[in-house]
């Protein structure tokens, strides 16, 4: 009987600095999607291409942010103030501006805590692909990647040698087609299977088919209807880097508490 006994008891009932207070806290991992959306030739059009996007997928159960990229020399940059970085872009959406350097120092930095909670949320990187050689890093942050291409020889071309480029810096990019349409497009198009049997078998890749997009059309342009579906957060494509999580927990900070990221680019000025 005594054996027996002896067998039941465990560490914490030899010395006390074995008893745990409680059971450990499991901390859920978050649901945070880094996506963007970019095009060879209609750079002009990032921010409207990545808008749409995030408003397809935004919710009050997980927000969207879009972070637009400026470049100091950039027309597109003027209207900034200091004083004005975010601001409300439609429902469940707000967009962050930042210039190139200012995202480069709050990647270096690590603002990331390692004992913050995040929460979920979809960040769509909105840049124009010419000035991507301030931080090629970019594309690193990225889970998926949606090119608008025309359906000619020279646009797909360009796509091709974009979807390289961004699998030499990610591989595990994910790349998604959609293809610039000014009418209906034919029913019986092979485009798309043409230009991903190429992708396939010289970059090992396998694109996903988004649809057609008519963006001659602005009356109707948030009306289009196409595969966003394919792009809603799977726990299999999770993957954390310091820097996603850095760039997640910096959103996250400004938008609960604006003064707190302010004071951030301020200090890196």
């Amino acid at each position: 009987m005594e054996h027996s006994k002896k067998l039941v008891r465990g560490l914490k009932d030899i010395s006390p600095i074995f008893s745990a207070p409680g059971r450990p806290e499991v901390r859920e991992i978050p649901d945070i999607q880094i996506l963007s959306v970019s095009s060879p030739h209609d750079d002009g059009d990032s921010l409207l291409l990545n808008t749409y996007f995030a408003s397809q997928l935004a919710s009050s159960e997980k927000p969207c942010s879009l972070v637009s990229i400026l470049s100091r020399t950039a027309n597109r940059c003027a209207w900034r103030s200091d004083a004005q970085k975010i601001e409300p872009f439609g429902q469940n959406i707000k967009r962050h501006s930042l210039f190139w350097d200012e995202l480069k120092e709050i990647l270096d930095r690590g603002l990331w805590e390692q004992e913050s909670c995040l929460g979920s949320r979809n960040i769509f990187m909105d840049f124009e692909y010419r000035s991507l050689l301030h931080l090629p890093k970019v594309l690193e942050l990225l889970d998926q990647w949606v090119l608008l291409l025309k359906p000619t020889p020279e646009s797909l071309t360009e796509g091709y040698k974009m979807i390289k480029t961004g699998l030499a810096l990610n591989p595990h990019l994910e790349c998604f087609i959609l293809l610039h349409a000014k009418a209906n497009p034919p029913a019986d198009s092979t485009i798309f299977e043409k230009f991903s049997a190429v992708a396939s078998k010289h970059l090992r890749i396998h694109l996903g088919w988004l649809g057609w997009l008519d963006l001659s059309d602005p009356e109707h342009f948030f009306q289009a209807k196409i595969n966003v579906e394919q792009l809603c957060f799977k726990p299999t494509r999770m993957r954390l880097s310091p820097e996603r999580l850095t760039l997640s927990h910096w959103v996250e900070s400004f938008e609960k508490n604006p003064a707190v990221g302010m004071e951030d680019l301020e200090e890196q000025g």
